[in-house]
């Protein structure tokens, strides 16, 4: 038997089903906000990410090098790929209100929801720099969550340049700042006293004391960055979204973030306290391209997402047809172009089979619908559709399908 590839998954019947409708969903979702979508490749240049990230992103990429020793690697994410069209297409109307949705690959260990071939639906706006838009993503992703039917979460929001006015004040030098941002952001995991200890050795003990005193809320940020919190606040009410908080030790893992930072925080169950969709700004990133262009956007971990839809679903049939070739194949053929051509979703079974193997087939698969073309019923010009939920038949005229 041939083996998978490690770190990668197979999807099939219901499964599969489900993923494509909640992608079709996503996608709905975001074209309701005027985003449009950008294709990319599925790989690019290795220098495209390694002059975002620096050469140690290479061992996070799955990096090769063609037949004429091009050093390529396959997209670890979408943005950078979009950074790079938009930035060389000066004909693109902006802002640009841009979506992709689709596979990415990164070299990790696999555990639970996290893979090295995984999808990510992301949103980007290119090219301005009003804080309106940090609540359009933030507006469209929680759009999309509820057409999903999650409905229990909290956003958490904060600004970069919060935490980093702090620092600025403590004289913390920049290359120091990056690692002790990194530290706060580990505070779910380890406590206020862990991240203490761990920032205490980067900077002294004194400095740390200052920033713990700032995370256990007993002393106010100041700056710009506190204003734009309540700028965003503010514009997402105009949205109908109260379910927001501040939160002081939200950093987000990307080092490129410059501005607004937001999480959604499952609520609920099994999943509470799950990270499922995560963005912000970050208006300094598009320089390392030779381009000016201001950018927030935002991302649905998918896979997240999936395990959490997958939990709420309840099995049940789905609204679809099966044509059952029980005496005429002509006529199921002549029954199920009808019904494909009305815009249904419609399987047949060529091969003539028994009724209840054609009724076993239905059930196994969630059809709701077995359209029954048997002799009887053709002699009188009629078919029998079986609702196989309700367990009840329906004789229609043959001209009424």
């Amino acid at each position: 038997m041939a083996e998978r590839v490690k770190g990668v998954r197979d999807f099939t019947e219901k499964e599969a089903v489900l993923r494509q409708d909640v992608l079709q969903r996503i996608r709905e979702a975001y074209k309701c906000f005027g985003f449009e979508p950008i294709e990319t490749p599925s790989f690019e240049y290795l220098s495209l990410f390694t002059n975002k990230s620096g050469p140690g992103i290479e061992e996070q990429l799955y990096s090769f090098s063609d037949k004429k020793g091009e050093k390529l690697a396959l997209r670890p994410e979408h943005t950078i790929s979009k950074l790079r069209v938009v930035s060389g297409n000066k004909s693109l109307v902006k802002p640009i209100k841009a979506y992709s949705i689709g596979n990415v690959w990164r070299y990790e260990d696999p555990r639970k929801a996290r893979w090295r071939e995984f999808i990510q639906a992301d949103i980007d706006v290119f090219g301005s720099s009003d804080l309106r838009y940090d609540a359009e993503v933030i507006a469209c992703i929680d759009f999309a969550i509820k057409k999903l039917g999650l409905l229990s979460y909290t956003i958490r929001l904060s600004n970069r340049k919060v935490l980093q006015s702090i620092l600025e004040e403590l004289n913390v030098a920049p290359i120091d700042s990056i690692q002790v941002l990194r530290e706060i952001d580990k505070k779910d995991k380890v406590g206020i006293d862990g991240v203490f200890k761990k920032v205490a050795e980067l900077i002294g003990s004194d400095k740390a004391e200052k920033i713990k005193l700032y995370l256990e809320g007993k002393s106010e940020p100041k700056g710009d960055g506190v204003a734009e919190i309540e700028k965003v606040t503010s514009y997402l009410k105009e949205y109908g979204i109260k379910n927001v908080s501040f939160d002081r030790s939200l950093v987000r893992g990307q080092d490129y973030y410059d501005g607004t930072i937001f999480e959604f925080e499952y609520n609920e169950g099994q999943y509470s306290k799950v990270v499922f969709a995560a963005g912000g700004r970050y208006d300094k990133l598009s320089k390392k391209f030779d381009s000016d262009l201001p950018i927030v956007g935002g991302s649905i971990g998918f896979d997240v997402v999936m395990e959490m839809v997958t939990a709420s679903t309840t099995e049940d049939f789905s609204e679809s047809y099966c044509v059952l070739n029980i005496d005429s194949i002509d006529k199921a053929i002549e029954i199920v172009g009808k019904l494909r051509q009305k815009g249904l979703a419609t399987d047949i079974l060529l091969d003539k089979v028994s009724l209840s193997k054609g009724l076993e087939y239905c059930n196994a698969k969630k059809i709701r619908y077995a359209v029954i073309v048997g002799k009887k019923d053709l002699e009188k010009g009629e078919i029998t559709i079986r609702d196989l939920r309700e367990k009840k038949d329906n004789k229609i005229k043959e001209s009424e399908i």
